[in-house]
Protein backbone atom coordinates (compact mmCIF):
# COMPACT_ATOMS: atom_id res chain seq x y z
CA UNK A 1 0.00 0.00 0.00
CA UNK A 2 1.14 2.99 -1.11
CA UNK A 3 1.64 5.59 2.02
CA UNK A 4 0.85 8.88 0.46
CA UNK A 5 -2.30 7.42 -1.10
CA UNK A 6 -3.19 5.62 2.47
CA UNK A 7 -2.45 9.03 4.03
CA UNK A 8 -4.78 11.15 1.31
CA UNK A 9 -7.82 8.78 2.04
CA UNK A 10 -7.03 8.99 5.81
CA UNK A 11 -7.00 13.10 5.41
CA UNK A 12 -10.46 12.73 2.88
CA UNK A 13 -12.37 10.43 5.59
CA UNK A 14 -11.36 13.19 8.35
CA UNK A 15 -12.53 16.23 6.09
CA UNK A 16 -15.96 13.94 5.25
CA UNK A 17 -16.51 13.59 9.15
CA UNK A 18 -15.66 16.47 10.08
CA UNK A 19 -18.24 18.47 7.60
CA UNK A 20 -20.68 15.92 7.14
CA UNK A 21 -20.51 14.35 10.53
CA UNK A 22 -20.15 10.74 11.45
CA UNK A 23 -23.21 9.60 10.05
CA UNK A 24 -21.97 10.48 6.58
CA UNK A 25 -18.85 8.36 6.58
CA UNK A 26 -18.96 6.32 3.44
CA UNK A 27 -16.66 4.38 1.73
CA UNK A 28 -18.39 6.63 -1.57
CA UNK A 29 -17.61 9.66 0.14
CA UNK A 30 -13.98 9.36 0.99
CA UNK A 31 -12.93 8.42 -2.91
CA UNK A 32 -15.03 11.36 -3.72
CA UNK A 33 -13.41 13.87 -1.47
CA UNK A 34 -9.87 12.08 -2.22
CA UNK A 35 -10.60 12.62 -5.88
CA UNK A 36 -10.17 8.74 -6.63
CA UNK A 37 -12.78 5.46 -7.58
CA UNK A 38 -14.32 3.86 -4.94
CA UNK A 39 -12.39 0.87 -6.31
CA UNK A 40 -9.32 2.33 -5.59
CA UNK A 41 -9.89 3.35 -2.01
CA UNK A 42 -10.93 0.01 -1.80
CA UNK A 43 -7.59 -1.19 -3.09
CA UNK A 44 -6.37 0.23 0.37
CA UNK A 45 -9.19 0.14 2.64
CA UNK A 46 -11.37 -2.90 1.76
CA UNK A 47 -13.58 -2.19 4.92
CA UNK A 48 -15.02 0.99 6.14
CA UNK A 49 -13.62 -0.60 9.29
CA UNK A 50 -10.55 -0.96 7.76
CA UNK A 51 -10.37 3.15 6.97
CA UNK A 52 -11.69 3.84 10.25
CA UNK A 53 -9.01 1.39 12.36
CA UNK A 54 -6.54 3.12 10.06
CA UNK A 55 -7.45 6.32 11.46
CA UNK A 56 -7.42 5.34 14.90
CA UNK A 57 -4.07 3.81 14.72
CA UNK A 58 -2.66 6.95 13.38
CA UNK A 59 -4.40 9.04 16.14
CA UNK A 60 -3.14 6.86 18.94
CA UNK A 61 0.53 6.29 17.26
CA UNK A 62 0.81 11.17 16.95
CA UNK A 63 -0.46 10.80 20.67
CA UNK A 64 2.40 8.31 21.38
CA UNK A 65 4.71 10.30 18.93
CA UNK A 66 3.92 13.73 21.77
CA UNK A 67 4.12 12.41 24.55
CA UNK A 68 7.49 10.58 23.76
CA UNK A 69 8.76 13.92 21.95
CA UNK A 70 7.59 15.56 25.62
CA UNK A 71 9.20 13.27 27.76
CA UNK A 72 12.21 13.33 25.66
CA UNK A 73 11.82 17.56 25.73
CA UNK A 74 12.12 17.67 29.76
CA UNK A 75 15.32 17.30 31.78
CA UNK A 76 14.97 14.39 34.08
CA UNK A 77 13.68 14.33 37.81
CA UNK A 78 10.60 13.23 39.38
CA UNK A 79 7.47 14.11 37.40
CA UNK A 80 9.05 13.88 33.77
CA UNK A 81 6.16 12.29 32.15
CA UNK A 82 3.96 14.88 33.89
CA UNK A 83 6.46 18.02 33.59
CA UNK A 84 6.67 17.14 30.06
CA UNK A 85 2.57 16.95 29.19
CA UNK A 86 2.15 20.39 30.50
CA UNK A 87 4.26 22.31 29.12
CA UNK A 88 4.34 20.82 25.23
CA UNK A 89 0.82 19.98 25.11
CA UNK A 90 -0.83 23.16 27.09
CA UNK A 91 1.42 26.20 26.12
CA UNK A 92 0.31 26.76 22.77
CA UNK A 93 -3.53 27.67 22.61
CA UNK A 94 -2.94 27.82 18.80
CA UNK A 95 -2.18 23.99 18.74
CA UNK A 96 -5.52 22.68 20.28
CA UNK A 97 -6.90 23.69 16.58
CA UNK A 98 -8.36 22.31 13.36
CA UNK A 99 -5.64 19.55 13.58
CA UNK A 100 -6.74 18.74 16.91
CA UNK A 101 -10.75 17.88 15.77
CA UNK A 102 -8.88 16.25 12.76
CA UNK A 103 -6.67 13.78 15.14
CA UNK A 104 -9.84 13.07 17.45
CA UNK A 105 -12.62 12.20 14.97
CA UNK A 106 -11.11 8.76 14.79
CA UNK A 107 -11.92 8.27 17.67
CA UNK A 108 -15.85 9.44 17.83
CA UNK A 109 -15.82 7.79 14.91
CA UNK A 110 -15.17 4.49 15.93
CA UNK A 111 -17.00 4.48 18.76
CA UNK A 112 -20.29 4.96 16.56
CA UNK A 113 -18.88 2.06 14.57
CA UNK A 114 -17.83 -0.15 16.46
CA UNK A 115 -16.10 0.80 20.20
CA UNK A 116 -13.71 -2.23 19.78
CA UNK A 117 -11.97 -0.19 16.86
CA UNK A 118 -10.89 2.49 19.61
CA UNK A 119 -8.47 -0.26 20.98
CA UNK A 120 -5.20 0.95 19.61
CA UNK A 121 -5.94 4.45 21.62
CA UNK A 122 -6.46 2.22 24.56
CA UNK A 123 -3.03 0.78 24.15
CA UNK A 124 -1.56 4.27 23.77
CA UNK A 125 -2.90 5.39 26.60
CA UNK A 126 -2.63 2.36 28.81
CA UNK A 127 1.35 2.84 27.88
CA UNK A 128 1.06 6.90 28.79
CA UNK A 129 -0.18 5.73 32.53
CA UNK A 130 1.82 3.01 33.36
CA UNK A 131 4.44 6.01 32.56
CA UNK A 132 2.83 7.82 34.71
CA UNK A 133 2.08 5.59 37.70
CA UNK A 134 6.43 5.27 37.32
CA UNK A 135 6.83 9.33 37.52
CA UNK A 136 7.83 9.29 40.97
CA UNK A 137 4.91 11.74 41.97
CA UNK A 138 2.59 10.91 45.12
CA UNK A 139 -0.81 9.00 43.62
CA UNK A 140 -3.11 10.61 41.60
CA UNK A 141 -1.53 13.94 40.47
CA UNK A 142 -0.11 12.40 37.80
CA UNK A 143 -3.66 11.51 36.64
CA UNK A 144 -5.18 14.74 38.00
CA UNK A 145 -2.52 16.88 35.07
CA UNK A 146 -4.07 14.21 32.32
CA UNK A 147 -7.70 14.26 33.12
CA UNK A 148 -7.87 17.71 33.21
CA UNK A 149 -5.84 17.73 29.67
CA UNK A 150 -8.45 14.80 28.54
CA UNK A 151 -11.42 17.57 30.13
CA UNK A 152 -9.94 20.12 28.17
CA UNK A 153 -9.92 18.26 25.19
CA UNK A 154 -13.03 16.95 25.37
CA UNK A 155 -14.32 20.25 25.58
CA UNK A 156 -12.36 21.49 22.57
CA UNK A 157 -13.18 18.76 20.19
CA UNK A 158 -16.88 18.98 21.37
CA UNK A 159 -17.36 22.47 20.77
CA UNK A 160 -18.50 23.18 24.80
CA UNK A 161 -15.69 25.73 25.51
CA UNK A 162 -13.22 27.22 23.44
CA UNK A 163 -9.45 27.22 24.19
CA UNK A 164 -7.70 30.26 24.19
CA UNK A 165 -4.62 31.25 25.45
CA UNK A 166 -5.46 32.85 28.50
CA UNK A 167 -7.44 29.94 30.12
CA UNK A 168 -4.71 27.62 28.49
CA UNK A 169 -2.24 29.88 30.85
CA UNK A 170 -4.40 29.12 33.86
CA UNK A 171 -4.96 25.80 33.82
CA UNK A 172 -1.25 25.06 33.31
CA UNK A 173 -0.35 27.23 35.92
CA UNK A 174 -2.40 25.60 38.24
CA UNK A 175 -1.88 22.14 37.08
CA UNK A 176 2.42 23.07 37.79
CA UNK A 177 1.80 24.57 41.37
CA UNK A 178 0.30 21.36 42.07
CA UNK A 179 2.81 19.53 40.56
CA UNK A 180 5.62 21.64 42.26
CA UNK A 181 3.61 21.65 45.45
CA UNK A 182 3.67 17.57 45.13
CA UNK A 183 7.52 17.36 44.51
CA UNK A 184 8.14 19.61 47.86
Amino acid sequence: MSHDISEQLLEAAETVILRKGIGNLTLSAVAAEAGMSKGGLLHHFPTKNNLIESLVVRSAEQWRKSYQDAFQQTSEGPGRMTRGLLDYCMTDAESWTEKLLHISSAVFTALAQDPKLVQPMRDVYSDLHERLMDDGLPPGVSEAVVAAMDGLWLNCVLGLAPIDQPRLDRVRQALKEMVTTALE
